[in-house]
């Protein structure tokens, strides 16, 4: 089939208007597309520093500074009744949870769940939603003690979670936050806390270093 000189021109026109629009579509995406990068958290929130969570549990601790000075880390679960997938993680951090507590290392560290989207429109806790997500706690036969984030601790949350959930938290013995991550399985978050144990002990022994030096 032979095109005519005017149909040729047509269809190298439109070639050409179509490869243009791909290119300014490329740019564009390039430009936009991908995700943008958020400003760097402020891992020293004194929110954070300053928490003070009540269990599910009144024979439970309260969690608050003071109990986390108690441990190298303490590991937070942050989670929601209304989402499947958080309940289904349950299992991932009971076995975290689980292979903490034997560990031989001395490092020790305290995993807990934090229960949000618990508080009604004024900010005050339900307590009817407190006791649906400690019944979906006890049907997962979790091995980790439960709290529950007020209104104001939530909202702190969400800005280090971007509203991601289940997220966990690590902090140290001063409340800071030194690693936040998500979508990790229970092995893997063992992982993680045998590579900030490994970075904790570099900079106690560094620290030594630098006051032996000094003595």
């Amino acid at each position: 089939m032979q095109f005519s000189s005017r149909a040729k021109r047509i269809v190298w026109i439109v070639g050409s208007i179509a490869v243009m629009l791909l290119a300014v579509l490329l740019c564009v995406f390039l430009k936009y597309g991908k995700k943008k990068t958020e400003e760097p958290l402020d891992f020293n929130m004194l929110a954070l520093k300053e928490i003070q969570l009540k269990p599910f549990d009144d024979t439970d601790p309260v969690l608050d500074s003071k109990r986390m000075e108690e441990f190298d880390f303490t590991v937070l679960e942050i989670w929601y009744p209304q989402s499947a997938d958080c309940v289904r993680y349950m299992s991932e951090m009971n076995m975290f949870a689980e292979e903490c507590l034997h560990r031989d290392d001395e490092m020790y560290a305290n995993v807990v769940g934090v229960c949000i989207k618990c508080s009604d429109k004024s900010g005050k806790t339900d307590e009817a939603a407190v006791k649906k997500a400690a019944e979906i706690a006890r049907g997962e036969d979790v091995l980790y003690h439960q709290y529950v984030a007020d209104a104001a601790t939530e909202k702190e949350l969400e800005k280090l979670t971007s509203k991601i959930y289940p997220t966990v938290i690590f902090l140290n013995r001063r409340g800071e936050i030194i690693r936040i991550v998500s979508g990790k399985n229970g092995k893997e978050l063992c992982d993680c806390l045998d590579e900030l144990i490994d970075l904790t002990m570099k900079e106690k022994k560094a620290k030594e270093k630098e006051e032996r030096k000094k003595e």
